[in-house]
């Protein structure tokens, strides 16, 4: 490429003399280049080097200009040096600068190249202008995409990764190094959404790249190396490499769920009685943050925390919350799973489990304290019957009834005394009359049985 350019000429600025007053006795000299070359003013990745040269003169008291001797001068372009050089005895002053071809902003770029010099208080500062017009011929690339793994979960990390090539003329490909790579998504909203980038990377010397990323969504990716600058106010124009842009299809990506505050309960319950599992189905922003999930959870029930049995299903309010009901059988392990109903666009969850004591139920019936109302001094006869529900309610025998008692105006229960059950379940305690207030009677339970406080009776003392 660079030879078939070959014809292109050596680029010269050079201004000649004019007569110039003299100037005031103590100013500064006047300065200026009186010549000024850039050679070759063609540059490409395999050529990268130029040499510019020039004449630094001043303007002497009496009017002559003369070569500036040993002054430092620049090789300015885009606004910044890229290299110094001093000049010799006559002015004059010759370097070679080798262009950058890497990073986001490499100095092989189209635009003007000039010198300058920076004056002093003996001399006047001075500048090459519009300068030499730097040409960059640049190479034709392509790039390859690739994931590892495929983006198809929302918020986890992946490489986006594959290769920068630089194109020969004879149609060869070789790594180009150091070139910046930039990652874009786009939603899969049918273009409502536009592509954004999510990532950057820099080849590496053998061209490859490997740029983390977090999965947005489901949608299209791409990745670009960018290859025209700004011809704005720099004079920027192509830079060392032709851009490569390589597209995915449409990655399919869900979002990952999650069970939160799952609870079955009371715990432990009555057999027969109703158990209520409650909690709520969430999922995972790319951010990390959640929002409700639409999966349909579905209560699940094992004796063992091993072996699962699927009982029912519901969809989740708006808000991810749900709440369902069974009957207590026996003792177990209860969780919810949708991983037959996922939510559109969501990976399957499953909660925690929750063990769930299930007891038989008891009842006090047929309590009662008397008389009422009574005499102070006299005998309250406290009595009722215990019964249990296993296959059917039935009385329950030698267990033993506590009884408490409130007085009118209190907030706490005193513990007053205890009575066993006959085989007919009926227990009786006698106290002694101080009071007006409250009487009840409570059985604690067991590991088979359910604890149960009957209904109060409240007794007027006299």
């Amino acid at each position: 490429m660079f030879k078939a350019l070959g014809a292109v000429l050596t680029a010269a600025l050079v201004v000649t003399a004019a007569q110039v007053p003299a100037r005031a006795v103590g100013a500064p000299a006047p300065t200026r280049f009186s010549e000024f070359s850039i050679n070759p003013t063609a540059v490409d990745v395999d050529h990268p080097t130029v040499t510019y040269a020039g004449r630094l003169v001043y303007t002497d008291a009496g009017g002559t200009e003369q070569g500036l001797p040993d002054a430092r001068v620049c090789l300015r372009k885009d606004e910044f040096c890229l290299d110094y050089a001093n000049t010799d005895a006559d002015g004059r002053f010759t370097a070679p600068v080798t262009l950058g071809t890497t990073g986001e902003h490499p100095t092989m770029v189209e635009g003007n190249a000039a010198a300058r010099f920076q004056g002093s208080a003996n001399y006047q500062n001075a500048i090459v202008t519009p300068g030499v017009f730097l040409h960059v011929l640049p190479a034709k690339t392509r790039i390859s995409l690739a994931f590892d793994p495929a983006p198809s979960v929302i918020g986890e990390t992946v490489k986006v990764t594959g290769r920068l090539e630089r194109v020969m003329p004879d149609g060869e490909a070789t790594g180009a190094a150091g070139q910046v790579v930039k990652v874009f998504f786009q939603p899969n909203t049918g273009g409502a959404d536009p592509a954004t980038q999510v990532a950057q990377g820099v080849t590496a010397a053998d061209g490859s790249y490997s740029v983390p990323a977090t999965v947005p969504g489901e949608g299209f990716w791409h990745v670009e190396t960018p290859y025209v600058y700004d011809r704005g106010a720099a004079g920027g124009g192509y830079g060392p490499y032709l851009g490569a842009r390589a597209d995915s299809g449409v990655m399919i990506a869900d979002h990952r769920t999650a069970i939160t505050g799952f609870n079955a309960a009371p715990e432990p319950v009555g057999k027969g009685n109703t158990i209520t599992a409650t909690g709520r189905v969430v999922r995972y922003r790319a951010d990390g943050s959640t929002e409700p999930g639409t999966g349909s959870p579905v209560l699940q029930f094992s004796t063992d925390g091993k072996k699962w049995t699927d009982l029912y299903g519901v969809d989740p309010d708006a808000g991810g919350y749900f709440k369902i009901t069974t009957p207590a059988v026996r003792d177990g392990y209860w969780r919810v799973d949708t991983t037959g109903m996922p939510g559109a666009g969501e990976l399957p969850a499953t909660s925690g489990s929750d063990y769930v004591d299930v007891r038989y139920r008891t009842a006090i019936s047929s309590f009662n304290a008397a008389p009422e109302p009574v005499r102070k001094g006299r005998t309250i006869t406290v009595s009722g019957t215990l019964k249990r529900d296993t296959t059917a309610w039935k009385v329950f025998s030698g267990q033993s009834v506590k009884i408490y008692f409130r007085a009118k105006g209190a907030t706490a229960w005193t513990y007053e005394g205890s009575a066993k059950t006959t085989s007919t379940g009926h227990f009786s305690h006698g106290f002694k009359a101080a009071k007006d207030g409250t009487w009840r009677a409570t059985y604690a339970g067991g590991s088979s049985y359910l604890a149960v406080t009957g209904s109060g009776d409240y007794v007027d003392v006299r």
